[in-house]
């Protein structure tokens, strides 16, 4: 994703927090892969101007949980499209005029990815000014 958000001349970051930690996480590494990987291309695919961040943190009480936080500065959710962001074929624009491509199903898998992984999937918008999904899994041991 780092070269197509260069193609839109994006700043692509990512980070680990606490980085003295090891992150070690039991999962599904294919369930995994394709739900970073819908989350950024979608950051790369709403955002015209300014950065996309993925961060990797230790989260909660004895940080029994590993937070990935994908961060865009892109067009943001309006309050009224959030009650339809996880549903199949759901999109922002529906308009066959809208901006940006895709068929509805990309946060609409990651979510039910998640849920077969044990992770959750929230997420946070201002609208006009970014959006910030989370995946939270539950820290494993070796």
């Amino acid at each position: 994703m780092r070269s197509l958000a260069r193609e839109k001349g994006l700043k692509f970051t990512t980070s680990f927090s606490d980085s003295n930690d090891e992150f070690v996480v039991v999962t599904d590494r294919r369930a995994l892969h394709q739900i970073l990987l819908n989350l950024a291309n979608n950051a790369v695919k709403c955002t015209e101007k300014g950065s996309i961040a993925i961060d990797v943190v230790a989260v909660g009480r004895g940080k029994p949980h590993v937070a990935l936080n994908v961060t865009d500065t892109g067009i943001g959710i309006k309050p009224e499209d959030r009650p339809r962001l996880f549903q199949a074929f759901g999109q922002v624009d529906p308009s066959s005029t809208r901006r940006f491509e895709g068929a509805g199903l990309g946060l609409h898998l990651c979510a039910r990815l998640a849920m077969l992984i044990g992770a959750s999937l929230t997420f946070e918008s201002a609208h006009g000014q970014g959006s910030t999904f989370t995946l939270t899994l539950p820290r494993g041991s070796r």
